[in-house]
């Protein structure tokens, strides 16, 4: 079964990703990634996102995963001659230690990691690939995907084993590090209520107290 952000309307060959629905959130992912040396991308449409931000961002590094080898394998294609970008046919947690253990510097790099709540199956554990992130990068932009935005319906979430990606669940597996949380601070339009999965991006270790870059400081809030 195609993933979520697979199945949404493309343009060819190019499937539409989180960003291409959300313009505004893709200003936000642009100006964090201008201030990180690399990205990570994992969950239900990560090939696809890291496959556009690394035509975005031509100067960053990106990885990614997909847990099927078929989707892997068109991502890959569609990425062409990309040189900054390297897509692994594992599942998120696996990738995650991978990167661990092949690439060990990343840790203590900044470093973009985008983790969706969406998808993964049932022997993902979602939540411990934050409690992961949090406890072993040293300056992670953390952006959950599926989070429930506090005190709006207009955007989406989603769920793992039950449990609702919210900032309540996701508390305890920041707990361990000094983090800040944004939130969205724009409005979804009516065409699209709903159809926009909404999100958190914490600020982990050093990057708690670093200032949000210019371009973005009106699209995100802190929640109350």
């Amino acid at each position: 079964m195609v993933g979520f952000f697979s199945r949404l309307l493309g343009r060819g060959n190019c499937p539409r990703t989180i960003l291409d629905l959300d313009p505004s959130l893709g200003r936000v992912v642009d100006g964090v990634l201008e201030g990180c040396e690399y990205a990570l991308a994992a969950g239900d449409g990560a090939v696809d996102l890291a496959v556009q931000l690394a035509k975005r961002h031509p100067h960053r590094e990106i990885l990614a995963c997909e847990p099927k080898s078929e989707l892997c394998y068109q991502a890959r294609n569609r990425a062409g001659s990309a040189k900054n970008i390297y897509l692994h046919n594992t599942a998120p947690r696996q990738f995650l230690d991978l990167m661990e253990t092949d690439k060990p510097y990343l840790m203590d790099k900044d470093v973009l990691v985008v983790l969706s709540a969406i998808g993964g199956g049932a022997e993902r554990r979602f939540f411990e690939e934050i409690s992961f992130v949090a406890s072993t990068f040293a300056a992670a932009w953390l952006l959950v995907l599926g989070c429930r935005v506090p005190d709006r319906d207009d955007f989406s979430f989603h769920s793992q084993r039950g449990r609702e990606c919210s900032l309540k669940n996701l508390a305890p597996h920041l707990s361990m590090v000094q983090h800040t949380i944004y939130i969205p601070g724009y409005q979804v339009a009516s065409s699209k209520r709903r159809s926009v999965n909404g999100w958190c991006l914490a600020a982990l270790g050093r990057n708690s107290v670093t200032p949000l870059p210019d371009e973005i400081v009106g699209l995100v809030i802190k929640p109350s």
